[in-house]
């Protein structure tokens, strides 16, 4: 059952990105209004489904372990491909994009959306995905992939403005969220209540819109590049994040005896295409964002092959 619903949820997403990319097409969407949708996701959609999503289970230390797995295995990746750009003397640039695009997973812009469709009606399966996402991989993109990019970038930068890049997190929508989340996570809220009842359905209405415009705003900037120019370092990207991530994930957490629903999570999470952040550092600390986007874009078609792949596997 788990692989036939992933599966058609995976279909359904495909379905409503290429639906993005034909209202691009037709002129009802423009792709400048794919960093618009972005922001919206960013700013509101996400951050009401993280706070609906853990507020509403007992937060337990035991997920932090959740979190520690996603970062080992985007640290063992980077690590991977800091070595494979090292043997082909990549250039600088070209090293930054590779390690980017090979490390940090898509798990707040896709992975919720593939989480919520998978596990229906399932609230700690959203609340476990929140903590991988959030602690997991925000963290470390905002920080340790800004040093990344401003590490193989062209571009002088001082020590106060890289410390003032990653701290921005720290008081984004999203870090809120999560963190007010877990704390209402403690407090027994009376969600029958008149106005508590109707704040949480608000949230939910907010949080439901999530698949659908990250859907939209996926096939509103999307486009078919060649990739025939750097097919080795695109070929290594994919290896690298969508096949060696996520076996890195199931081997630790077979090592650490998750249960069946913390495994998947780790897994799917973890198989999930590059986030689309990275080409943005890239972009703005000097790494090469063409390459970059071209990675995104070859590991977003790849995955859905590879999270299938993946499934299977679980099973």
């Amino acid at each position: 059952m788990f692989e036939q619903n992933a599966i058609q949820s995976i279909a359904i997403l495909i379905g409503l990105i290429f639906l993005g990319m034909g209202l691009r097409k037709w002129g009802v969407l423009k792709e400048e209004h794919g960093g618009l949708l972005a922001r919206i996701i960013v700013t509101v959609t996400i951050p009401a489904l993280i706070f609906s999503a853990l507020s509403t289970v007992q937060f337990e230390a035991d997920k932090l372990l959740l979190a520690l797995v996603m970062i080992l295995s985007q640290l063992g990746c980077a690590l991977i491909a800091w070595g494979v750009s090292a043997l082909l003397k990549l250039s600088r640039p070209r090293r930054g994009a590779l390690i980017l695009a090979s490390t940090f997973t898509s798990s707040a812009f896709l992975g919720y959306a593939v989480v919520k469709e998978v596990f229906q009606n399932n609230p700690d399966a959203l609340a476990d995905a929140a903590v991988v996402s959030e602690l997991g991989v925000a963290t470390l993109l905002f920080t340790f992939g800004i040093f990344i990019a401003m590490h193989f970038g062209m571009k002088e930068t001082s020590s106060r403005i890289r410390i003032r890049e990653m701290a921005s997190f720290f008081y984004s929508p999203i870090f809120i969220a999560l963190v007010l989340g877990i704390a209402c996570s403690f407090i027994p809220l009376p969600n029958d209540h008149l106005v508590i009842g109707g704040i949480y359905h608000a949230l939910q209405i907010i949080a439901n819109a999530n698949t659908f415009l990250v859907a939209l705003a996926i096939g509103v900037m999307l486009h078919f590049k060649d990739l025939t120019k750097v097919w080795l370092i695109v070929a290594l990207a994919i290896l690298i994040k969508l096949i060696i991530q996520p076996l890195l994930s199931y081997g630790q957490a077979t090592l650490f005896h998750f249960p069946p629903l913390w495994n998947q999570i780790a897994v799917l999470e973890a198989a999930m295409p590059t986030a689309a952040m990275t080409a943005i550092f890239a972009k703005k600390y000097g790494c090469d964002a063409e390459l970059t986007s071209i990675l995104i874009f070859a590991t977003f078609i790849s995955s859905c092959i590879t999270m299938v792949m993946m499934i299977v596997l679980l099973n």
